[in-house]
């Protein structure tokens, strides 16, 4: 364990080359409501010291959506998956430090993983969202959704146990995450039961208001994974509180840390105190606790 912990608060890795983005729906994204005339953005940020991608990209005005798998070495793999869901409030993707960077980290671990770059809304200088919530959330959370039954259809090949596949993701890739988990969808998006994850992972969280009822109405919520940090001011971790008491009261397989020293954004944790670091550590371990594959040697 004294080594995971190092590791954990070390984070200092080589950056590591991507493999190839693909496109999540291929020719089938038809009439496909969410469209830039001036194409998809991407602008750069600073990168922080340890990132496994050595990179930090920021995208906006996604149209297409694409993903990108990250597999686990055969010799450690585990036959678990996960869909990682970057933050960016719905208008950007901070694909790297919120995506790849994760997946590297998780592959290493024995866990495959797939990063989505899912479709986005924009926002104009009034901070008018150019998609109404009635027409961009059904297809994000399709997005979601269809990256869970592409890691099941391919199971075979990338050695995943199709019951093992989970979704986690980050502020507003946790509502993403929450959305696709907990079936806040909408009817006339077509959605099978292939979408379904086996778990969810939601990492400084946005959990609007009225979430509860959500949680609530679901008939079998799936084990829930929940961290958050005590300082966050944009997603408050009152709100991680609220949702963990819920998953309480119906019993569900669930976690909740939060951080002392967590501010909103703190992506892998890495050289942001001693024990933030650590959270990933522990989300590895509560899938260990819930069975799904077992704690190394």
């Amino acid at each position: 364990m004294a080594c995971l912990v190092l590791a954990a608060v070390l984070g200092k890795v080589e950056a590591q080359s991507l493999p190839k983005e693909q496109l999540l729906w291929g020719k089938r994204l038809e009439d496909n409501p969410v469209v830039y005339a001036g194409g998809e953005q991407v602008r750069q940020a600073n990168v922080r010291d340890g990132s496994p991608s050595g990179k930090n990209r920021v995208f906006s005005h996604v149209a297409v959506p694409t993903y990108t798998i990250h597999r686990a070495p055969d010799a450690v793999a585990t036959g678990v998956g996960v869909v990682i869901c970057p933050g960016g409030g719905y208008v950007d993707v901070w694909l790297d430090r919120e995506g790849h960077d994760l997946g590297l980290w998780l592959a290493e671990r024995g866990v495959t993983a797939l990063v989505l770059k899912y479709r986005t809304n924009s926002r104009g200088g009034d901070e008018k969202r150019q998609y109404d919530w009635e027409t961009y959330l059904p297809v994000v959370v399709a997005d979601a959704r269809e990256s869970i039954a592409l890691l099941r259809r391919g199971a075979e090949e990338l050695r995943l146990d199709p019951e093992r596949i989970g979704i986690v993701g980050f502020s507003a890739g946790g509502h993403l995450a929450f959305s696709a988990g907990f079936g806040l969808s909408d009817e006339n998006v077509p959605i099978t039961d292939t979408g379904n994850p086996n778990f969810v992972g939601l990492f400084y969280p946005w959990l609007w208001e009225g979430f509860e009822d959500v949680v609530r109405a679901r008939g079998i919520s799936p084990p829930t994974f929940i961290m958050n940090g005590g300082p966050d001011q944009v997603t408050p971790a009152s709100k991680a509180v609220d949702l963990f008491k819920i998953l309480l009261e119906k019993k569900v397989a669930g976690e909740l840390h939060i951080f002392g020293k967590g501010n909103h954004g703190f992506d892998l944790g890495d050289e942001r105190g001693v024990s933030v670091p650590l959270w990933k550590v522990s989300f590895v371990a509560w899938l260990q606790d819930l069975g799904f594959f077992d704690a190394p040697n």
